[in-house]
């Protein structure tokens, strides 16, 4: 099944799908890490709370990409990491993108690397919900479309999300 909605930003239509038959090879990576059950987010210093994630560099695997870019944004030492879902963001006048999301289980926590763009990282035992990402200032545009809640959704009892580690 594919969901089709606006996405975060003015003049965005977003695909996405959680059957990884459908996935394509991606520029960008979003993961939804857990640390004992808790989600972690980071605060970017540009555009506020959000789930870490980023840009796949040259020659890189997407999942290479996924554990680097957790650890660059959130001192994050992953143990464990599996495909969720992936989603393609068109804007007319530019390449659409496509986004690989993953979830993980975080082993350690360590000193956030100094020199990239994040302020904080915080555990959260519940994660922010869709009213409050949506309403609040502090969290990133990014959050706002559908693909949060959507992958919640898809996350509800997942291992990496029980308390239980």
């Amino acid at each position: 099944m594919k969901y089709e909605f606006d996405g975060a930003y003015s003049g965005q239509r977003v695909t996405l799908t959680f059957e990884e038959r459908e996935f394509v090879d991606p520029g960008f990576v979003l993961v939804f890490a857990f640390y004992q059950g808790k989600l972690l987010l980071t605060r970017n210093k540009r555009r506020g709370w959000e789930v870490p994630g980023g840009t796949r560099e040259p020659h890189e695997w997407p999942i290479q990409t996924a554990v680097r870019e957790v650890y660059e944004e959130t001192g994050a030492e992953l143990a464990a990491l599996e495909p969720l879902g992936q989603y393609t963001v068109e804007m007319e006048g530019t390449p659409p993108f496509v986004k690989s999301i993953y979830v993980a289980r975080v082993a350690r926590l360590h000193e956030l690397p100094s020199g990239f763009e994040t302020d904080e990282v915080r555990l959260f035992a519940e994660p922010p919900t869709v009213e409050e990402v949506r309403a609040g200032v502090e969290f990133s545009p990014i959050l706002k479309d559908d693909v949060y809640p959507l992958a919640l959704e898809r996350l509800r009892g997942h291992r990496f999300s029980k308390k239980e580690q």
